[in-house]
């Protein structure tokens, strides 16, 4: 069989991707390996029949269809696709640099998504890891020991340069503890639970308490995009901008401005001898006065001074856009509509997918972050704001 799409000159720059990533590989696996990555990328869907379609073979799409579903069986791929995108990807992390943990979660898989961003170019991220499970797996222990697991994977390809950003911890039981006292990792977490205890000159202190007694002395101008439905409830009179009211224009971009103050504590994890910084930040507008509510806990990450907390901030803030793209670049593909027979058959897919996102958005440069929500200058365009820009 031969197939147009693999030999078309357009191909060429995702065919020399796919052959990087199946060094090592017999020549069947191999060109399957290659087959899958340029299909999905072409069809930009997970469904065989797309992808057999895309690849424009001289036999029928059902023939292509089911020599792709066979192949689909090989376990294998899993930890060799795998690995060797993350040793791959990995090359690509200099000091420092964010990796953004995103979970997901339904009622028969978890995945755990890890990638990078650096902020000098905060316009692009690199995928590095997908990781899949079941809860129904003979091999599964817990959701915390499978995102440790993965975790641990990219710290270990990436020599510990990045520190770990993770949001959704405290969906998973014991996973904030988890994170937080791995050795040799370096982690910010978001602490949503009020009622956490944390140890403070000896003395158990909740963050309820720790967000009302911690003084926040430094501040920083930020400016917020927010959805235009807040304008319904925020006062009219304070945006200002051009064209007709904001009533009528809710799909309208809306810009706020906002003080963020901060601060740090050092705190001591319960029951353990490690140490972490809780770092508070509070926001201030003109349409929210509260000040105190956000909190992060630091393992590992230097935060002794105003610079280096507000790094920590900023970061946090692309973190969370990360995430979003992550989610808006995957839905490309829809996967959630993907149905294949066993979960072996979904985890090689999986790895797939994740080489095809990699390819898109760090080698192609396709998928780029395009908004971030929050920025330390004005956000560009003619949207309302609470705020006069300058004139220039």
């Amino acid at each position: 069989m031969s197939s147009s799409a693999l030999r078309s000159a357009s191909s060429l720059k995702v065919r020399a991707f796919s052959a990087q990533l199946n060094k090592g590989l017999r020549q069947a696996p191999a060109r399957f390996v290659q087959e899958m990555i340029v299909g999905i990328h072409l069809a930009q869907s997970l469904h065989l029949t797309d992808i057999a379609r895309s690849l424009r073979e001289d036999v029928n799409v059902h023939a292509t269809h089911k020599r792709l579903s066979r192949n689909l069986g090989k376990k294998e791929l899993i930890d060799f696709m795998s690995t060797a995108l993350l040793n791959h990807a990995a090359s690509k992390v200099t000091q420092d640099m964010i990796m953004v943990v995103h979970l997901s979660f339904d009622d028969s898989y978890s995945l755990c998504d890890i990638s990078a961003i650096d902020p000098v170019s905060p316009d692009r991220y690199i995928p590095l890891l997908s990781r899949l499970w079941s809860r129904h797996a003979p091999d599964y222990q817990n959701d915390a020991t499978e995102i440790l697991t993965a975790v641990n994977q990219v710290n270990s390809a990436t020599r510990g340069r990045g520190v770990f950003y993770c949001h959704q911890a405290t969906l998973y039981p014991d996973l904030f503890w988890v994170l937080a006292n791995a050795p040799n990792l370096r982690t910010v977490q978001f602490v949503d639970d009020r009622e956490r205890v944390f140890i403070v000159d000896g003395q158990p202190r909740r963050v309820s308490e720790l967000l009302v007694s911690v003084e926040l002395p430094y501040g920083k101008l930020m400016f917020k995009m927010v959805d235009a439905a807040h304008a319904e409830w925020m006062d009219h009179a304070k945006w200002i901008g051009a064209g007709s009211s904001v009533n009528n224009n809710v799909d309208d971009k809306i810009e706020m401005s906002m003080f963020v103050h901060f601060g740090v504590s050092t705190v001591q994890l319960p029951d353990s001898d490690k140490q972490g910084e809780l770092v508070i930040q509070g926001n201030s507008s003109n349409f929210d006065t509260d000040v105190r509510g956000l909190s992060y806990l630091t393992t590992g990450v230097t935060v002794d001074t105003r610079d280096q907390i507000w790094t920590l901030l900023q970061n946090e803030f692309l973190a969370t856009d990360t995430e979003k793209v992550v989610i808006n670049h995957k839905s490309r593909f829809n996967p959630s509509d993907v149905r294949v027979l066993t979960y072996d058959r979904l985890r090689v897919l999986n790895v797939l997918l994740q080489a095809v996102m990699y390819y898109e958005a760090y080698i192609e440069q396709d998928f780029a972050i395009q908004d971030h929500i929050v920025t330390s200058e004005p956000h560009p365009g003619s949207h309302y704001r609470d705020f006069l820009l300058p004139k220039n």
